[in-house]
């Protein structure tokens, strides 16, 4: 299939949880919604498996012209260098990604104005290689003028994440990102969580 018909959030789809083998692209998810997505543009069927970590779904086929993709810049989830692909613009893109590669949470933080008491404040962790969180963490700060934040590591040693904690500049994220298509459950669990940035112990 040409890419050329592929919006850029489902090619931010095939980017985020496509692996390329045996002459063919498997999608893998929990999620069946980002595989129906993709099934748009394939005629092949999705199907359900028991994994490590519980039931996914699979979608495999042979439909994706590999050197399109490498022409974006495409390499493999587990190379050592990998990067976003050349666009331009990464507003739908990072939506698809965000959705599969982000997390919301709350960590616990110290309000000084009222004797240091305790409490939960929202903060959004964004994960992936060096190279493509590194351009990821660059285009926000580009398009959304916010401040450029410092990878931290995590215990896998190809992976990182960049964490964003002012309200002001998570709001920005999603208002930049915001879009059709687009995962509802992910977008509910958004804006509950915006809606309350602050949870006092």
């Amino acid at each position: 299939m040409f890419l050329k018909n592929l919006s850029f959030y489902h090619l931010g789809l095939i980017w985020s949880i496509g692996t390329f083998q045996e002459n063919r692209f498997i999608f893998r998810h929990k999620d069946r919604y980002f595989l129906e997505q993709i099934q748009q543009y394939v005629n092949n069927s999705i199907y359900k498996q028991q994994s490590r970590t519980g039931d996914q779904y699979v979608l495999k086929t042979k439909d994706f012209y590999m050197n399109q993709l490498i022409e974006y810049g495409w390499t493999e989830r587990n190379a050592d260098e990998r990067n976003v692909p050349i666009l331009p613009d990464y507003k739908d893109f990072l939506r698809a990604y965000m959705e599969l590669h982000s997390t919301l949470s709350y960590q616990t933080s110290y309000d000084k104005r009222n004797g240091n008491k305790k409490y939960y404040r929202l903060r959004i962790r964004i994960f992936g290689n060096k190279i493509l969180l590194e351009s990821i963490n660059k285009i926000l700060t580009d398009t959304i003028h916010i401040s450029l934040k410092t990878l931290q590591k995590t215990n896998n040693d190809k992976t990182f994440y960049t964490q964003y904690t002012s309200l002001t500049d998570i709001k920005k994220i999603f208002n930049y990102i915001t879009g059709e298509p687009h995962n509802k459950m992910f977008w509910d669990n958004v804006d509950i969580h915006v809606q309350n940035p602050r949870k006092y112990l």
